[in-house]
């Protein structure tokens, strides 16, 4: 009877200890938690870049082209798509200075200009008795490498010019340089002999 009693006693202590330990390694083993973190980051970065992609910009097209005017489209559009929506080039436009792959931005003003008269190229005839004028570069049109030829006029001051250009569309005068910093008045009277306004 009492070794009964003790084999009833050791299957319950082993019963007792199998469920101690089950129950420690349920308790010990990891879970895989829901990271909401994780997932609200994902969902806002897909949805910025949907923002993105659907954003609209407005520029302004004018001057030698077919519908000149306001126009809407797609964030990251190019020159060339905007001249395309806006009718395409007119006979007289001058395209050289133009660059066609430009990404545009929101508020962007474009200005096609004409071609210079006698010359189907666009571009200033070089020949002996050329005036002073002429030889003149225009600080409304010039790129960021010929603003550098100008005398006074550095990196810097070139990309500035180039960025007021792009807020104001263009110089009213020679005098409006000053507006955008670095420019003084010494400066500025070296300026007036190699450019202009057009």
């Amino acid at each position: 009877m009492r070794d009964k009693k003790k084999i009833i006693g050791s299957i319950a202590i082993l019963v007792i200890f199998i469920i101690f330990l089950s129950v420690g390694y349920y308790i010990s083993k990891p879970s895989k938690q829901f990271n909401s973190k994780e997932v609200f980051n994902e969902t806002t970065s897909v949805e910025s870049k949907d923002v993105k992609d659907t954003k609209e910009i407005t520029v302004y097209i004018n001057g030698e082209i077919k519908n000149p005017g306001v126009y809407k489209l797609k964030n990251d559009s190019r020159l060339d798509e905007l001249i395309k929506i806006s009718g395409g080039f007119l006979e007289s436009a001058d395209k050289s200075k133009l660059n066609l792959a430009k990404k545009l931005k929101d508020e962007d003003y474009i200005y096609v200009e004409k071609k210079l008269e006698g010359n189907p190229n666009g571009t200033a005839n070089t020949h002996i008795g050329t005036s002073n004028q002429d030889a003149k570069i225009n600080i409304n049109t010039a790129s960021k490498d010929e603003l550098k030829n100008i005398p006074g006029i550095g990196d810097v001051t070139a990309q500035k010019i180039i960025d007021y250009r792009e807020k104001n569309s263009r110089f009213s005068s020679i005098e409006d340089l000053k507006k955008v910093g670095r420019i003084g008045d010494k400066t500025l009277e070296k300026i007036k002999e190699k450019a202009d306004i057009r």
